[in-house]
């Protein structure tokens, strides 16, 4: 299973689970213990079960260490590096990916934009944003990097700059991403967008593309996307003093964020709360702190 075969929305990054390609004759070959479990592990991620999917992918990682097969190794600490951000252990998928970067160095292998992108990414949802700029520059400079993993390079640094609030490196990001007409680059393009517009001022247009751009991500599936959209507007009708609005958006992020366990959901619907008690919305209130309770007590 190629790392491009299936995107997944990673905070700000698409990412892919990594894997064997095969061909059709290594389909019809018998299925190795190494590949049953990638596969489990890979079942595990695509319904959103992130722990399971860690304990599967650390098991992939030892029959690779086992049969001393460079590619295998770096793919499944790709892999468990990616679930293990999506359950917000950042340091744990730091590690990871940066031992898989070390392992392609000792075996002579090229230098690998896919993982660049990871560890950029990682840094970024780690708060790390110099770390994560130089990566992403780094990888934007590498003319071997594909299209796919230049644009969203260009994503992640244009989040990056809207973060810092630095407009010239925003606008220039959301340039990169209007040459790309894949349906991805264009929710990238309209979040980034619709950000810049917050900036200057039109918070109706801001809006109106976030709500855009979060009806694409949650069409595509990117369930984790769509939140973060919905909170990114939560955030801006807060400043704008929009208090409905911003507890409605910030609602509906962590509503959908707790289903997932994402380590955000706790804050967005807090923050939910705090908008819904000083718009004098009570039932959303009561809403969110019941969708808060029952994620605290656990299952």
């Amino acid at each position: 299973m190629n790392r491009s075969s299936i995107l997944v929305g990673l905070l700000a990054a698409g990412l892919a689970l990594g894997g064997c390609s095969g061909n059709a004759e290594r389909e019809q070959a018998p299925i190795s213990e190494r590949e049953s479990l990638d596969r489990s592990a890979r079942l595990a991620f695509d319904q959103g079960q992130y722990g399971q999917a860690v304990t599967l992918y650390g098991a992939v990682l030892q029959a690779a260490l086992a049969a001393d097969t460079p590619a295998d190794i770096i793919d499944a600490r790709f892999n468990l590096a990616l679930c293990q951000t999506y359950l917000g252990d950042y340091d744990a998928a730091l590690t990871q990916a940066q031992r898989a970067d070390a392992e392609r160095n000792r075996r002579g292998l090229p230098v690998d934009p896919e993982l660049q992108l990871l560890a950029g990414t990682i840094h970024y949802r780690a708060g790390h944003l110099e770390r994560a700029q130089a990566t992403l520059s780094a990888l934007l400079q590498d003319r071997e990097a594909s299209p796919a993993t230049r644009f969203r390079a260009h994503f992640i640094a244009g989040l990056i700059a809207a973060d810092l609030a630095a407009l010239p490196a925003l606008r220039e990001h959301i340039a990169a991403l209007q040459v790309d007409k894949a349906v991805g680059a264009r929710v990238d393009y309209l979040e980034l967008q619709g950000r810049l517009l917050g900036f200057e001022g039109d918070i109706d247009g801001a809006l109106r593309l976030l709500d855009q751009a979060a009806d694409l991500r949650g069409v595509e599936r990117d369930y984790r996307g769509m939140a973060r959209v919905l909170a990114t507007a939560g955030g801006l009708a807060e400043q704008a003093g929009r208090l409905q609005s911003a507890g409605n958006y910030l609602y509906r992020a962590g509503r959908s964020a707790v289903q997932r366990d994402e380590p955000e959901a706790g804050d967005w619907l807090r923050r939910a709360m705090n908008a819904g008690a000083l718009s004098g919305d009570a039932a959303l209130v009561r809403e969110a702190q019941a969708i808060l309770q029952r994620a605290e007590a656990g299952p």
